[in-house]
């Protein structure tokens, strides 16, 4: 069996006695941080599998009546400065390709801006642009999310998922959970 390690977002702050009750839920292996992006867990789990590690930690964290699972953090969300890095090309490359004077335009739209107007990306926006839109004379690298991503980032749409159903009347939540069970 491997260790994973991973981030799970919680629905909100938790007690002494949550902290408690986690532990003996089987969450041993998490420790627990509150801050500006809220309350998250961060576990390294032995499973055979990421997924499988996952879906572990989530239940035993749902042990503790009133806590939930509700995102998972990924490592998908990148700077001008990250792209660059991930590319193999320059931060001014990059935001000639992000202002359109550079390439067939296109780039993809920042996924997020801060506040202090700091824009961030999804890679995996990027990374298609750029698979897309990628010269035949640079050297051709792959840009492709890792499987680790695309487990953490799947996970992450499938939690958000289910609290957008746990949000439907149950007529409607029956309904599109018959979705889920197609897939």
């Amino acid at each position: 069996m491997t260790g994973h390690e991973f981030m799970l977002k919680l629905n909100r702050e938790v007690t002494d006695d949550e902290i408690e009750a986690l532990y003996e839920a089987g969450c041993a292996d998490a420790g627990i941080e509150t801050g500006p992006l809220g309350t998250v867990m961060d576990f390294t789990r032995t499973a055979p599998s990421l997924a499988e590690a996952l879906v572990s930690a989530v239940r035993d964290v749902e042990k503790v009546p009133g806590l939930r699972a509700v995102g998972v953090a990924c490592d998908n969300m990148v700077t001008l400065a990250q792209i660059a890095d991930r590319a193999g090309v320059s931060r001014e490359a990059v935001r000639l390709w992000a202002t359109g004077q550079r390439r067939q335009g296109g780039f993809p739209p920042p996924a997020v801006i801060t506040p202090a107007g700091e824009k961030i990306w999804d890679w995996q926006w990027v990374s298609g642009w750029l698979r897309d839109h990628s010269p035949a004379t640079q050297s051709v690298r792959v840009y492709t999310l890792s499987s680790r991503t695309r487990t953490l980032c799947a996970a992450d749409r499938v939690l958000a998922a289910r609290a957008a159903l746990e949000a439907e009347s149950e007529e409607t939540r029956e309904e599109l959970e018959s979705l889920l069970q197609d897939a």
